[in-house]
């Protein structure tokens, strides 16, 4: 996964949900720091330590269901980003796309990938799967008519952001001290 894709020319979520997904993230962490920066007192770090246990996968899986899932349209292929797995497409690999109550990306071996991104929702459903829809379209709007012969093939990997977590719990471990020995 190491190769350009250049940019890409649509990018393709459900807008609520990952508006709800990252204010309800930006509020876990408010919600955190506070409670760090202003402990009870006589609160120790390591009392500390256990409240950023408890939140900071919380509000890693928050990120994680919310803003993360992605589709991403490029000029060699598509990349799928689902809520801990992440599939990079090129076209000659997809044979189809369908659009349902949900939307899979039909290879050419006749796999299914399924699209976080355009999963199931009763919301979705009583609008009539506009969003299906939309994201169907984007990527075959965007599908050059001339595919490349040598894909590569469908790439598979865990996406688990383990850099957003260590930052997170990096930053919740500063606040924490902070708490616990305010500068005089």
């Amino acid at each position: 996964m190491t190769q350009s894709r250049g940019t890409a020319k649509v990018v393709l979520r459900r807008r609520f949900d990952s508006a709800f997904g990252l204010l309800g993230s930006v509020g876990a962490v408010v919600a955190t720091t506070y409670p760090l920066l202003n402990p009870f007192p006589d609160t120790s770090y390591m009392v500390q330590l256990e409240f950023i246990l408890a939140m900071a996968p919380l509000t890693w899986f928050m990120w994680m269901v919310g803003p993360h899932p992605v589709v991403k349209v490029y000029d060699s292929g598509v990349l799928v980003v689902n809520w801990f797995r992440r599939y990079w497409v090129p076209w000659a690999e997809l044979a189809s796309v369908e659009s349902t109550d949900e939307v899979n990306l039909v290879l050419v071996s006749g796999e299914r990938i399924g699209v976080a991104s355009g999963a199931f929702s009763v919301a979705a459903s009583l609008r009539g799967n506009r969003l299906q829809d939309r994201i169907r379209d984007g990527v075959e709007r965007n599908r050059p008519d001339r595919v490349p012969a040598d894909s590569g093939g469908v790439v598979r990997s865990l996406d688990l952001c383990p850099w957003h977590f260590l930052a997170l719990v990096g930053y919740l471990l500063v606040v924490a001290w902070f708490g616990v020995h305010p500068p005089t």
